[in-house]
């Protein structure tokens, strides 16, 4: 009997950790201004925008939620002088629920001329920190208590893999993120190869392309395409850029989701942006919908031949 009430907590322990990293809008943020900061979707795009270039992120999802998803995210990237590699660093904290996770990645690109572009290949590799806070759970049945060998927080290592070509108008990248679908125990004296409580990959795929049509109107349009093990969405964006300065945009989301955003650029090296998403879900029409802001920076280490707006 005893054994029995043991092996449904550990089911229990099971569901809410392996079930959360199988679902995608949990395993990793989901961000509504993926278009500027690249770097956190694909690795490929370290050293791309040809500048030292540094973007900030804050995330709030379904506000007025208890428990909802709060992401914060700072991403740097720069070419090497050679304009052959690039590198760079992102640090993501993540917060839903009772866990917490802090992300801590280095990417690398390899970087080749092809045609009006460059054709990169990013690796990148760092660590995911995950913390619980198990006393944040609510429990009908206190027989489902978890139990108190249940883990607290632990570290994994993941390891991503992009394929990214771009032009001064145009972007497609291809990225899988975990590759080594890092695996954990769920209870401690457990072994971990019967345990389906893994870091399982994503694959995103992202488009864009900017129409020029004059010195003060720029139309640009962008795709971005997740795929996980049980879920998936398409974004499709078209924004208006005006004079180069402000740029106003919506973004269709598969889900049910409508994203209205607007950039500015506050001068040659410092931009910011805002999202509202307008999501029509059951859990978000109790809350005042979901807010993203960023703010990046970009900075020319190195002399440049480019004359060219780049638009990406």
């Amino acid at each position: 009997m005893k054994r029995t009430k043991m092996m449904k907590k550990i089911l229990i322990v099971a569901l809410l950790l392996a079930g959360t990293l199988q679902t995608f809008a949990q395993q990793d943020p989901q961000y509504s201004l993926y278009m500027f900061n690249p770097l956190g979707v694909n690795p490929g795009y370290a050293g791309s925008r040809e500048v030292l270039s540094a973007v900030l992120v804050h995330r709030s999802q379904w506000i007025g939620l208890e428990g909802a998803p709060e992401t914060q995210a700072l991403a740097i990237n720069t070419p090497l002088k050679n304009k052959k590699m690039g590198v760079g660093l992102q640090i993501v904290n993540d917060k839903i629920g009772p866990k917490t996770v802090q992300t801590l990645t280095a990417a690398y690109a390899y970087r080749l001329k092809m045609g009006s572009g460059k054709l990169a290949f990013g690796l990148r590799g760092g660590i995911l920190n995950y913390n619980y806070d198990w006393e944040k759970i609510e429990y009908k049945d206190e027989g489902d208590v978890i139990p108190n060998t249940a883990a607290e927080s632990f570290i994994l290592p993941t390891f991503d893999f992009g394929i990214y070509y771009n032009s001064r108008t145009m972007y497609l990248g291809l990225a899988v993120d975990h590759i080594n679908r890092a695996q954990f125990n769920l209870i401690e004296g457990q072994d971990t190869i019967d345990s389906d409580a893994r870091v399982y990959s994503n694959f995103t795929a992202t488009f864009g392309k900017a129409f020029v049509i004059n010195d003060n109107l720029v139309i640009k349009t962008s795709i971005l395409t997740r795929l996980a093990k049980t879920a998936g969405n398409i974004d499709v964006n078209s924004s208006v850029l005006f004079k180069n300065k402000i740029l106003f945009g919506v973004t269709l989301r598969t889900t049910g989701v409508l994203v209205f955003m607007t950039e500015i650029n506050l001068s040659k090296s410092l931009r910011m942006g805002i999202a509202y998403d307008a999501d029509g879900s059951k859990v978000a029409r109790s809350t005042s919908g979901s807010f993203e802001v960023f703010l990046g920076y970009d900075v020319g280490l190195f002399k440049s031949k480019v004359v060219s707006q780049r638009y990406f």
